[in-house]
């Protein structure tokens, strides 16, 4: 009988600890409950760089002759497209930082074929927080007869231009023959929102506008002592520091004539270097 008793009172004492188990888990199940938190909201990506941009299936909008005063929307798919009877095809890629934000932009080249016609242009795109966005101005352009393109390549801080132009008194040239006016520039870009986004500007090896300068209208040179700015607004940077340079007028282009109130687009020469940039008229 005592023993019995032990063995009852034991048995008791494991009940009762089960007991205890059970209610410690029930509470702690219950505490774990309580701690429970919803999972943090996902942070929204941020702006990338255009490393894996997929150029082929985006909306281009072309210049067509890089000098008209308006753009074509030209919707490339696989890339390639076709406008009228001109067929475009996607060409290099060209990556490179150029607007000091740390994301990688782009120089793409596209290149349009109709009959024995060419039209084959080069224009930035820029890594923006709503994804890639493209400088509608071109910053070069090959076509028959016209300006030889011989590469664009990434540098610190944009993309380097090396071209061979047709310049006056080229005219009787071949066209089987290159120009005379042969430059090496490197191009970057600003966004000015009062002039409708992103602008193409020279940065060397000397200031300037980046984008396709319009053939001289005289022979000479006109020393300048006054400003002169990358693109048609003030709070870009000054061309000249101060040093005065030869201008010369250019050629009249629908894209730029007329089109910038107060503004013209004028050539300029220091030593054995060309380039453009823009003046106040007014």
């Amino acid at each position: 009988m005592a023993a019995l008793a032990v063995l009852a009172l034991a048995l008791a004492g494991c009940g009762g600890g089960a007991g205890s188990g059970g209610d410690g888990e029930g509470a702690s199940s219950g505490s774990g409950s309580a701690a429970t938190t919803q999972a943090p909201e996902p942070t929204p990506a941020g702006p990338v760089g255009l490393e894996s941009t997929d150029f082929g299936n985006l909306t281009w909008q072309v210049r067509q002759g890089g000098h008209s005063p308006d753009t074509v929307a030209l919707d490339l798919v696989d890339g390639a497209a076709t406008l009228d009877s001109a067929e475009y095809t996607l060409g290099e890629v060209v990556l490179s930082e150029f607007t000091g934000d740390e994301l990688v932009d782009a120089a793409v080249q596209i290149t349009g074929h109709d009959g024995n016609g060419l039209d084959d242009q080069w224009y930035l795109w820029v890594a923006t927080e709503d994804g890639p966005v493209q400088v509608t101005l071109p910053i070069a352009r090959m076509s028959r007869c016209g300006t030889a393109t011989h590469s664009v390549t990434a540098v610190e801080g944009g993309v380097r231009v090396h071209e061979t132009r047709r310049t006056i008194g080229d005219e009787g040239i071949a066209c089987s023959e290159q120009g005379t006016d042969e430059r090496i520039r490197t191009v970057a870009a600003v966004e000015l929102p009062s002039k409708g986004g992103w602008w193409p500007v020279q940065t060397a090896p000397i200031g300037g506008y980046g984008g396709l300068c319009p053939t001289a209208a005289d022979y000479e040179a006109y020393p300048f002592s006054g400003q002169l700015f990358g693109a048609p607004d003030s709070d870009t940077s000054e061309v000249a520091q101060g040093t005065e340079l030869g201008v010369f007028p250019l050629e009249s282009w629908p894209v730029y004539d007329g089109v910038f109130d107060g503004w013209q687009l004028v050539g300029i020469h220091t030593g054995e270097m060309m380039s453009c940039a823009w003046v106040e008229s007014s």
